[in-house]
């Protein structure tokens, strides 16, 4: 059994074969007369064949299923496929089969270049391993934490005139109509919003303190909860679910890289746990997300013409990408690299730079032809826009370099700040199968905390008595 303390889980190269090989065989024996049933037919073969890659990986080694490119597999298949397991069955009337088809094909592609690409991350640097491993203490990581926390609600704070019922009653409402929202075009205002994305280190660090609460004083412990508990609360409310799974999802990484092997049931309760509110929220977000958990506890409802009939739903992201296949290249040609371009400069403000594009020249809304919606694709879409099937692959060869690079730095000697910084990382590996353009905006969180790792690691080092003048 391999050994993660001496080395970082990475996929075997048998999983790899094995998840390849369903992938390959997935088109030919998937069948269905129309959308829906071809649709269900392939997510039954691809999850087939995820989970048997998984068994294969497994190893008798829960931590090696912790993984960047895992964690990206599953939210690419959760966005794409997961809700046609369950009957669709409005889906056949929305789309054609020829599309589908061709969608369903993206799909395929983006899962062959996220399991191809994980094999083919570079080295990680030893400069930043050094800084994962090196120790602060438990009380330096409860001033990370109230950093994280001061500037995750800060701006929130300041939309509601520094009243805190009020903050969290706009928690509850509707999308979009909290006064912390960004605009379409932001202002200097933008980047206060920009700084609480360190919202993303809340979840990792409750991670890594339950990991290791006998480190921790009670009154340490009940701080860190109750700010966990309040971001829980205000990823649900928010009736955005890939916010809130991946608060959930940096929490379990933090905490199954943090604790004690020899706690592996407890880790087991917990995985098992998560995994079950997820389900449950996968289906009860979608009941409030455009009401507001407020209107919806007060026994509101949305009418049926503004809710997805079907008992079952995610994002349909398949639609969309069965209807941009249609467009791409027939009606407009590939964009490129216009997305990847826009994707890099997103994070930029609009204030520093005031030229900065303003948007795609064809947006997925113009191409499938809605107004006063917002669609997602998934990776994959965006994609096709820029490069059809061989774009996917592509994107999905990068995302999967860039996922197996980081599970280059995930060892279980790392100090607690740095399974802090291993687990803020995959919030940008899965939120990024969404979309590209919230991958570089989605790493800063992890970029800030390598940047105070740094400042307090300096600190330490530069202290009377410290590592500089005493080893040990």
């Amino acid at each position: 059994m391999t050994d993660p303390g001496r080395h970082p889980p990475a996929p075997d190269f048998r999983a790899t074969v094995v998840l390849l090989a369903g992938l390959a065989i997935t088109p030919l024996a998937a069948t269905g007369t129309t959308p829906e049933e071809l649709a269900h037919s392939y997510a039954l073969w691809v999850a087939a064949s995820i989970l048997l890659s998984v068994a294969v990986d497994y190893r008798q080694n829960l931590r090696n299923l912790v993984r960047a490119d895992l964690m990206a597999i599953g939210a690419f298949y959760f966005l794409t496929l997961f809700e046609f397991l369950l009957p669709q069955k409005e889906f056949t009337a929305m789309v054609g089969l020829p599309e589908t088809e061709t969608a369903l094909l993206a799909c395929v592609a983006g899962f062959i270049g996220l399991t191809v690409g994980r094999h083919l991350a570079p080295q990680a640097p030893r400069s930043v391993q050094q800084v994962l491993h090196a120790e602060i203490g438990p009380g330096a990581l409860i001033k990370v934490y109230t950093v994280s926390l001061i500037c995750a609600y800060f701006y929130m704070w300041v939309s509601t005139n520094f009243d805190l019922v009020e903050m969290v009653h706009y928690f509850m409402a509707p999308r979009f109509s909290q006064p912390w929202g960004r605009g379409k075009f932001g202002d200097w205002r933008a980047l206060l919003g920009e700084l609480g994305l360190v919202i993303y280190l809340i979840p990792p660090i409750a991670g890594v303190v339950f990991a290791r609460r006998s480190q921790f004083t009670n009154l340490q412990k009940y701080y860190v909860a109750i700010g966990f508990l309040l971001t829980l609360f205000y990823g649900f409310s928010s009736g955005t679910r890939n916010i809130f799974f991946t608060f959930l999802a940096t929490f379990l990484v933090a905490l199954a890289f943090a604790i004690d092997p020899k706690k592996k049931r407890e880790l087991i309760a917990v995985g098992s746990l998560v995994g079950a509110v997820i389900l449950a929220a996968t289906v009860v977000m979608v009941e409030f997300r455009n009401i507001g958990l407020n209107n919806y506890i007060k026994g509101y409802a949305e009418t049926k013409a503004d809710k997805n009939e079907t008992k079952f739903f995610v994002d349909y992201n398949l639609y969309v990408i069965a209807k941009l296949t249609t467009v791409f290249p027939t009606l407009y040609p590939h964009l490129g690299l216009e997305i990847p371009y826009l994707s890099l400069v997103r994070p930029i403000p609009r204030a520093v730079w005031s030229g900065k594009p303003e948007g795609l020249s064809i947006s997925i809304e113009d191409a499938v032809g809605v107004e006063g919606l917002t669609l997602a694709s998934s990776f994959a879409g965006e994609a096709y826009m820029s490069g059809g099937i061989l774009g996917v692959i592509l994107t999905g060869l990068a995302f999967g370099m860039i996922n197996g690079w980081w599970n280059r730095f995930a060892f279980t000697h790392n100090s607690s700040l740095g399974h802090l910084i291993f687990a803020s990382g995959f919030f940008a590996a899965v939120i990024s199968m969404r979309s590209m353009f919230v991958f570089t905006t989605a790493i800063l969180p992890t970029i800030a905390a390598l940047v105070l790792a740094n400042w307090l690691i300096g600190k330490r080092i530069r202290a009377p008595g410290g590592p500089g003048r005493h080893a040990g």
